[in-house]
């Protein structure tokens, strides 16, 4: 009987041992599985950025130049590749119907002109010689007849083509003798002439969004070609567009650069660097930290020891950090650095100490 309680004994100490050996096997299973992750803490800091950026060399003006009457080609002052000045005569247009309209209409005008200087002289001296009626009419024709000369002499002056601005002559598109139609009652009509002004060159810059609120008009910049190697530009910021294109998120800015020798030619490809400087109210973490998802931008942060994935706006950034633009971030947050790429959204991971 004794012999039998033993032995009943060591079999409930044995299948005790055995329940504690599976469950600290399972409790060590699971530990394992729990990936182990580093984190860090955002900081303050305040750094400076360097943006390189590929700007697009504009003309300052550039103009297509339409006839703004019709007539036929007689005369060609400029061609291409000719450098012009405002009021410069590029072109001539003969419109033999218009030249005899300007004469009917100047001679109409002169017989109005001298009946009315008639009138006005014999109702100064003698107003019993005629009425008040009558003088008004004659004034009205004389008034009439000159509106319908000046504006036949008008139309006139606008068979001569001349640059609305200095400039060089880019294109030329017409020849002699050339019937040309007016610009201005003919949707498609040629375009006689293409102007540009060089003298200052324009550059385009599409600025990425995420760097909208570190520039700002005046801001200093160091423009190269490649095209001009070992020549650098210095530039300002000349003008922002303050909006932002829904399209492609970035905002255009526009620099002005000095072209009096005409190195720099419209259609070049420009490099613009920018240093951008950070401010100390914002909080910033390494670049290990950061995710991006085409345009998105995310960081990883451990919440309760779960892992969150958090969009955020991507502010300045260099060769080691960036800024962090995001309310649900401060410097409490534990942002995981490393083991990103064994972890998700909604999985329990464990910090390393």
């Amino acid at each position: 009987m004794k012999t039998k309680f033993l032995i009943s004994i060591l079999t409930i100490s044995l299948l005790s041992c055995t329940n504690d050996t599976h469950q600290q096997n399972e409790s060590t299973e699971t530990d394992l599985k729990i990936t182990t992750v580093k984190v860090v803490n955002p900081q303050q800091r305040s750094f400076t950025s360097v943006l390189q950026i590929i700007a697009n060399a504009i003309p300052n003006k550039r103009v297509d130049i339409h006839a703004m009457e019709g007539g036929f080609l007689s005369e060609l002052k400029k061609d291409i590749g000719d450098k012009v000045y405002e009021g410069n005569v590029l072109a001539i247009l003969n419109n033999p119907e218009l030249k005899r309209e300007l004469e009917i209409n100047k001679v109409a005008k002169e017989v109005a002109e001298a009946n009315y200087l008639r009138f006005k002289k014999v109702i100064t001296k003698t107003p019993e010689l005629t009425t008040l009626q009558e003088f008004e009419k004659v004034e009205a024709t004389y008034l009439m007849a000159n509106a319908k000369y000046q504006a036949t002499l008008n139309r006139d002056s606008l068979l001569t083509i001349r640059a609305p601005f200095s400039g060089i002559i880019t294109a030329r598109n017409i020849e002699l003798g050339a019937l040309i139609q007016s610009g201005i009652n003919n949707s498609n009509s040629i375009i006689l002439f293409e102007l540009m002004d060089v003298d200052i060159i324009r550059l385009t810059v599409a600025l990425p969004e995420t760097e909208v609120d570190n520039i700002s008009n005046g801001m200093e910049a160091v423009i190269s070609f490649t095209e001009l190697p070992g020549r650098e530009f210095p530039a300002q910021v000349s003008r922002m567009a303050n909006a932002i294109d829904n399209r492609t998120k970035t905002m255009e800015v526009q620099f002005d650069i000095s072209n009096k020798n005409g190195k720099i030619k419209a259609g070049m490809y420009a490099n613009v660097e920018l240093q951008l400087q950070s401010t100390n109210d914002k909080i910033s973490l390494p670049n290990e930290a950061l995710i991006a998802i085409k345009s998105e931008f995310f960081i990883l942060q451990v919440k309760n020891g779960i892992v969150e994935k958090t969009l955020i706006k991507k502010g300045l950034s260099n060769s080691k950090y960036f800024e962090v633009l995001s309310n649900e971030v401060n410097e409490n947050t534990q942002v995981i650095i490393e083991g990103k790429a064994m972890v998700k959204d909604g999985i329990k991971v464990k910090i390393s100490k």
